[in-house]
């Protein structure tokens, strides 16, 4: 019994919707969760309270002869919370791009492993 339908098109079909999807689809949806994810952690770290809060006092600490050292106290830690923050981020940042490089890529690196595993 034959079938009504013949799959050879589909099937020939096939190589291009995947290269579509691995090259045009899923780049845009990967640079949309690492974007997101670049957003959340910024947003985890406090950046726009940190820098509002920069010259008040460390703990809010209004006390008749402590303000003149918390307010130096806390400009002295929220430099170094800012700072991790931003080595934190940018080393992110730096996973990201290897990250999405890495999924373009890897169709790539796999032929030239084929290829070097059968020629040498």
């Amino acid at each position: 019994m034959q079938p009504k339908v013949s799959a050879a098109p589909y099937v020939a079909s096939l190589p291009v919707y995947v290269i579509s999807w691995w090259f045009l689809e899923s780049p845009k949806l990967i640079l949309k969760i690492l974007t997101f994810f670049f957003s959340l952690v910024s947003h985890q770290l406090g950046y726009r309270s940190l820098f509002k809060t920069f010259f008040k006092p460390w703990k809010n600490e209004y006390r008749e002869g402590l303000v003149g050292f918390s307010i130096y106290m806390g400009m002295f830690m929220k430099s170094l919370i800012i700072f991790v923050g931003s080595l934190i981020l940018f080393t992110l940042l730096v996973a990201e791009v290897f990250i999405f490089l890495a999924w373009v890529f890897l169709p790539f690196i796999a032929l030239w492993w084929v290829y070097v595993g059968l020629f040498t």
